[in-house]
């Protein structure tokens, strides 16, 4: 490997710090803005990929705050089944063991999720490292195109082999999780097959204790 002060180097930190060929910017600041502007693509798709991180985050919140709702869901149904009991309404007593049921496998069914969204988190960083390596392959280009300094102990093969690495090992990690997405998904199928018996077998119970589904009700794709 051919080091100079160009950083075509081995870095480590944050950042860039999973590539192992990279180009210092304060090395393109001779270059014309007009010139610049074709980073712009590929900067953005770093952006983008750090916006998607970030979301899978939040999403990760929701799913536990959805968990937490659902805890409480099946509190609230076990007094309702319990003060059904009491009064004898054998039948409303019946429909709450099946609310019961459904929030279980509603849990169940979050509960895997959110650990396919922890993957999906980690699997996410491999996509930023693919967008790193592609905006470090686009300064590289830039910086031999415009000849400048130290532009000489560049060679664009070890930046193209480095995309071609990440791309590679990316579409490996997503396969794997779209496998377990799979799995995640059979559950829900589960759960949602169950939540629609209970629902007709509440006939409707629109506004019910054991029919409201919080922020997850809708979330069939």
């Amino acid at each position: 490997m051919r080091t100079s002060r160009f950083a075509v180097a081995i870095v480590f930190g944050a950042g860039c710090g999973h590539l192992s060929y990279t180009v210092d910017r304060d090395q393109l600041q001779e270059i014309t803005i007009e010139n610049k502007l074709l980073l712009f693509d590929a900067e953005n798709d770093v952006s983008i990929a750090l916006d998607e991180k970030e979301a899978i985050h939040r999403e990760i919140q929701q799913v536990k705050q959805d968990i937490e709702d659902a805890d409480l869901q099946i509190a609230e149904t076990e007094n309702d089944a319990a003060r059904a009991s009491e009064k004898g309404d054998h039948e409303k007593e019946k429909v709450c063991e099946q609310a019961i049921e459904v929030y279980d496998l509603k849990i169940r069914y979050l509960e895997e999720y959110l650990l396919f969204l922890r993957d999906k988190l980690k699997a996410q960083d491999d996509l930023i490292i693919v967008a790193e390596a592609k905006f470090e392959l686009a300064k590289a280009k830039l910086a031999k195109n415009n000849n400048v300094r130290d532009a000489a102990d560049i060679e664009l093969a070890d930046f193209e082999a480095q995309v071609d690495d990440k791309v590679a090992r990316a579409k490996d990690t997503f396969q794997e999780l779209a496998e377990f997405e799979k799995e995640v998904d059979g559950v829900k199928e589960q759960w949602l097959g169950r939540r629609d018996q209970l629902m007709a077998a509440s006939g409707g119970g629109i506004g019910s204790p054991w029919a409201e589904d919080g922020a997850l009700w809708g979330r069939d794709e």
